[in-house]
């Protein structure tokens, strides 16, 4: 046991590794183990009646050692049943042994990718909706409830229920299933064309060029797309009237059949459809603004006790807002997810309101999890975020920070650095942003708004006198605001007792006299750090209460 431990630390990495992107299994035969608890593979094989033909494809894909090895891993298990009906669905034959061609067995491999998560994933992590970290496919599995309340009904993938659960091994969890998981391989789209049940919606993406654009696995820059897309299926259709494509198009765009024209109102209808955010039904906000693939415009997402509201009004009063049908929405494929939605969903304005904007994690990288906290990058990785001149940056993420969501973007040592914002409603608006500033090493920024300077320096040098701090009359006099009372640190420690948390109010005047996205850009007139956590509009409202700083959802 002891000689095992040191070549289970040197060479464990460079067995996952080497196992998990498919070469072969060079240490076939080698046992590594760190303790007197079984293996995942030794508890698979100690229950040969339920799991040895899964064993059986772990060896034929070259998986079967990494399973020995130190690690940390969640093995979705399918039973031999699940794996006999699987291979006579995919391949026609009855055994793993009758698998022989060199594709095929490629193909296994990624199912082993797939069934196969490098975290440790108890059931107690299980919600309505994506589980937190991706399989090695890079993609992710979905958990539901929808049969009924408790783990012994719960979905994996909407497909595939659990025999055994929760199996524990010295490196890792198991969970056996009653099928095999099928790798994600076909756009958001054609899963959707397949599924059959949404035929209007899908001929108006054929129709209008968006069934090529949603069905783009991978942007110029190289970074996964992530599409959700909302669509209403043939039967919310009837309840409208709606029953062929001639139809949708004699109720959105009855005099213009350029349908690829992006004024074209059933373009229009179809792009304001969909988001490149990833968004499963848990994951839409509380209540927030979410871009949409159509310029200038949004998706209003407010959640109550009960409900997901999507573009409710501001008065409450006859509302048309929408919702998904739940059973009907979270189906994943392999660039997204796509909802079916309760009415027919047009486009909708919404008044100006306050909007926050996390710069880390509103942006669609976070959110799948492309960019994970630490890790430095060039600023061709974010979709919506540029600086120059070029170097790897990073996030930080930490409970002890006093941050929005406890994250900020780690920045510095450039001559400028921009961010597209979220679609903003058309008004007038108070501009905020809040850093960590109060040291003679941050910067002193100008900054732009779509090419032109506005405000005052944003001087992060300034001391916590400076600010006049914490004085809230003299700081506004001075162009200064507490941070919110709201955002904490895991330790109770608010932005509005912390000095360095200061909001800066960059323009008491901005007027958006449209609807859309807009860029900000902080160019450095001092060059520093200036870690950014968020910037913020805030409607102008004649008459309105003075801001109290205590929550920015108040």
């Amino acid at each position: 046991m002891k000689n095992n431990k040191l070549i289970t630390w040197i060479g464990g990495l460079a067995l996952i590794m080497l196992g998990m992107i498919g070469c072969n299994d060079t240490l076939d035969g080698t046992t590594f183990f760190t303790s007197d608890q079984m293996t995942i593979i030794q508890t698979l094989e100690s229950k040969p009646e339920t799991y040895s033909s899964y064993v059986e494809i772990l060896k034929k894909t070259d998986f079967y050692n990494a399973f020995k090895s130190y690690g940390n891993y969640t093995c979705f298990a399918p039973t031999n049943e699940a794996v006999k009906a699987y291979l006579m669905e995919k391949f026609n034959v009855e055994s793993v042994s009758q698998i022989t061609s060199a594709e095929d067995i490629e193909f296994l491999k990624i199912v082993v990718k797939f069934q196969t998560i490098p975290t440790g994933r108890g059931t107690s992590g299980f919600v309505e909706g994506r589980l937190a970290d991706t399989t090695f496919t890079g993609d992710y599995l979905t958990t539901s409830f929808l049969k009924g309340g408790g783990i012994a009904n719960v979905e994996i993938n909407r497909t595939v229920g659990l025999e055994e659960y929760d199996i524990s091994a010295s490196n890792g969890l198991i969970h056996g299933i009653n099928g095999v998981l099928d790798p994600y391989i076909d756009p958001v789209p054609v899963v959707m064309d397949k599924a059959g049940k949404h035929t209007i919606f899908v001929e108006a993406l054929k129709q209008t060029g968006y069934y090529e654009t949603f069905s783009v696995k991978f942007n110029a820059l190289g970074s996964k797309n992530n599409f959700t897309i909302l669509a209403e299926s043939d039967v919310v259709y009837a309840q409208e009237g709606i029953n062929s494509f001639n139809d949708l198009v004699s109720r959105i765009s009855p005099n213009d059949d350029d349908f690829t024209n992006p004024e074209n109102e059933l373009n229009r209808y179809v792009g304001y459809h969909a988001t490149q955010n990833f968004l499963y039904s848990r994951n839409f906000p509380d209540d927030a603004f979410v871009n949409t693939v159509l310029p200038r415009n949004a998706w209003k997402s407010l959640k109550t006790e009960t409900e997901l509201r999507i573009n409710e009004t501001e008065t409450g009063e006859n509302d048309t807002w929408i919702s998904l049908i739940i059973n009907e929405s979270n189906f994943p494929a392999k660039n997204g997810v796509y909802h079916t939605v309760n009415k027919l969903f047009t486009i909708f304005t919404p008044k100006p309101r306050h909007v926050i904007f996390d710069v880390v994690s509103d942006q669609p990288e976070y959110q799948s999890r492309l960019i994970r906290a630490g890790e430095n990058v060039p600023s061709t990785s974010w979709e919506f975020i540029r600086w120059f001149p070029e170097a790897n940056k990073r996030y930080l993420q930490q409970s002890n920070r006093i941050n929005l969501n406890y994250n900020v973007l780690d920045v510095g040592a450039y001559s400028w650095i921009e961010f597209d914002t979220p679609v903003l409603p058309k008004g007038k608006y108070e501009m905020l942003v809040c850093s960590n500033g109060g040291n003679s090493a941050r910067a002193i920024l100008q900054v732009y708004w779509d090419g032109e300077p506005i405000g005052s320096l944003y001087d992060l040098t300034l001391s916590t006198a400076g600010k006049g701090f914490p004085d809230e009359a003299l700081m506004e006099s001075r162009g200064w605001r507490h941070g919110y009372k709201c955002i904490t640190n895991n330790a109770g420690v608010s932005q509005y007792d912390t000095a360095a948390a200061s909001r800066f109010i960059i323009t008491k005047e901005l007027l958006c006299p449209e609807q859309k996205r807009h860029v900000i850009r902080f160019e450095a007139v001092k060059a520093g750090g200036s870690p950014i956590d968020y910037i913020e509009w805030i409607p102008v409202v004649e008459n309105a209460p003075a801001d109290d700083s205590n929550c920015y959802n108040d």
